[in-house]
């Protein structure tokens, strides 16, 4: 495991934490435990808690690792389908709870990146964030042209501090897939590279305010939705000033009945905000938690915090549309192959044990009550099958997971009764509808009838040329073969041994026949068997040389 001096400390610290949570076999197995004295090694502390199973250890182990660990966590929940299924339960219960950093430094970030005193931007701003997370704090302001805002401020520091951090990942996951089974298998480097550049886009707040512009036109149609706007003169890579848009959050049922609000509505405007966003937008936003959804005083959904989002080409979501119609419908077939037209699989897939998993999931769910299914989970359980089976699942398909597991809790929480299975089946139809509305395949196919007509039309001419190449007898044939020479080489070092060979042989025979017949040994006196032994002795000699220089022998 290569890792630069400087991170020696980092990994020192990251050795002593996993000892004191009981992962010494662990720190051994992935090359940590050099960074550990001999001493720290025998008073290494066991268990926290005695019944506290390796998942959650390793939990404990983040959340004592800090900010950068916590959230790389987090987005590790979001792959059940690469994980154990123990420690993507217990990584979702990671909390991203980290004290505020005190407002000077809020004020000299504020100060870097716009150039000039806070006080010649802002009119005023509250020294009380009013959240705090790993990332950064929000604080609220207003604008000398009256306008409300909130500013969000990148954690000073915390993107060199995570940088570094990426780098002892990157070769801890390496170390993992060269000393274990089970890291080779689940390609541990390949999960830290998209979790990686997860973060990067996250630590990015310029990526956040393109992701809300970019939300906010797809909702620019939809009356029910708002969507902040972004000051993008304010705005920087470690600074996103928003409006502020106030409201009620989305789990508090006391405040929303008080506003009048009738919380089945709220769940099915909340469901249907996100079936536009993934099924018709393709671009989602992936962390709808309460927090980060909430209801204005006219009963329309404030979307929040467009960090973590969702894309879907055209194709993901057919497929994706495919997948929900075939478990909306209870269908194990549908469902098998929209999973194995959703992951990277080869010949190799056992497409019949493959549907007799998915049937199997099918009945667990479907023989509960209706309000009861829970199709996010249903989901996630389904990519975890997939990856049993040598699927690679898209990390697309595994945030629409995850954001369907956060719609379950959120729309059980205003409405235990509501049923997002129950929803799905006249949404099912619209999708249905969706797929079949010329005015969604119309334009695509008129494009590939333009490509088409392109090729038709330019073949008269192809051919044309393509014979009048002929006639002149220009036609080339090009034979190309990567490892052709290295064939022919081959042989030759095979033919200049089998001609050593002979040469020797004949040299012997000769030399033999010579000998035995004494009467041809002097001829006018001259040794003729001696001279004509020495010289093909030194003509195999020459040629052997000669092989051996070129590199033919």
């Amino acid at each position: 495991m290569k890792i630069r001096r400087r991170s020696w400390g980092r990994l020192r610290q990251i050795a002593e934490v996993m000892a004191h949570h009981g992962l010494i076999m662990a720190s051994d197995t992935l090359g940590l435990s050099r960074y550990l004295s001999l001493g720290r090694r025998i008073r290494a502390d066991r268990l926290p808690e005695v019944d506290a199973d390796w998942p959650e250890r390793v939990r404990l182990v983040l959340a004592d690792l800090g900010p950068t660990y916590v959230k790389l966590g987090q987005l590790a929940s979001i792959r059940p389908d690469i994980l154990p299924h123990a420690l993507v339960r217990s990584l979702e219960r990671l909390q991203d709870d980290v004290p505020p950093f005190p407002f000077s430094e809020v004020r000299t970030t504020l100060e870097r990146a716009w150039g000039q005193p806070v006080d010649q931007v802002v009119a005023w701003i509250d020294k009380e964030p009013m959240a705090a997370a790993s990332i950064g704090q929000v604080h609220p302001a207003r604008l000398y042209d009256g306008r409300e805002v909130v500013i969000k401020v990148r954690r000073p520091g915390i993107r060199e501090q995570a940088e570094a951090d990426f780098d002892i990942l990157r070769a801890i996951a390496q170390s993992a897939e060269n000393r274990t089974t089970w890291g080779k298998q689940y390609g541990l480097s390949d999960l830290v590279e998209e979790i990686v550049d997860t973060m990067r886009d996250e630590l990015d707040f310029s990526i956040e305010a393109q992701n809300t512009e970019t939300a906010k036109k797809h909702a620019r149609d939809n009356g029910r939705v708002r969507i902040p706007e972004v000051i993008w003169d304010l705005s920087r890579s470690d600074v996103l000033v928003l409006q502020s848009i106030m409201g009620i959050k989305i789990s508090d049922r006391a405040a929303l009945i008080e506003a009048g609000r009738d919380l089945p509505d709220v769940a099915h405007e909340y469901v249907h905000a996100l079936y536009q966003q993934i099924f018709l937008d393709g671009f989602f936003h992936a962390d709808p938690h309460p927090g980060n959804v909430h209801v204005d005083d006219e009963g329309r959904l404030i979307f929040l915090d467009w960090g973590l989002v969702g894309t879907f080409s055209h194709d993901m979501r057919r497929h994706s549309v495919e997948l929900v119609l075939g478990m909306v419908r209870g269908n194990a077939d549908e469902v098998t192959e929209a999973l194995v037209s959703i992951g990277s699989a080869g010949d190799h897939v056992n497409r019949r044990a493959l549907l007799r998993d998915v049937e199997r999931l099918r009945r667990r769910y479907y023989e509960t009550q209706l309000k009861d299914f829970q199709l996010g989970q249903a989901m996630s359980d389904l990519f975890s099958v997939a990856q049993r089976h040598r699927l690679r699942i898209p990390p697309e398909y595994m945030l629409l997971a995850k954001t369907a597991v956060t719609a379950d809790g959120v729309v059980r929480g205003i409405d235990p009764d509501f049923s997002l299975l129950e929803m799905g089946k006249p949404l099912a139809g619209e999708l249905l509808w969706n797929r079949l509305n010329p005015q969604n395949w119309l334009p695509g196919a008129v494009r590939e009838a333009g490509k088409i007509g392109q090729s038709v039309t330019a073949l008269p001419g192809e051919v044309e040329r393509a014979l009048k190449t002929l006639s002149r007898g220009e036609i080339r044939i090009v034979l190309e073969h990567k490892n052709l020479d290295k064939i022919l080489g081959h042989w030759e070092m095979l033919i200049n041994r089998v001609a050593m060979a002979f040469l020797l042989g004949a040299v012997i025979l000769g030399t033999a026949l010579v000998v035995h017949r004494n009467h041809l040994d002097q001829l006018a006196g001259i040794p003729i068997g001696e001279y004509a032994f020495f010289l093909a002795v030194a003509l195999g000699i020459w040629a052997a040389i000669g092989a051996v220089r070129r590199g033919k022998l």
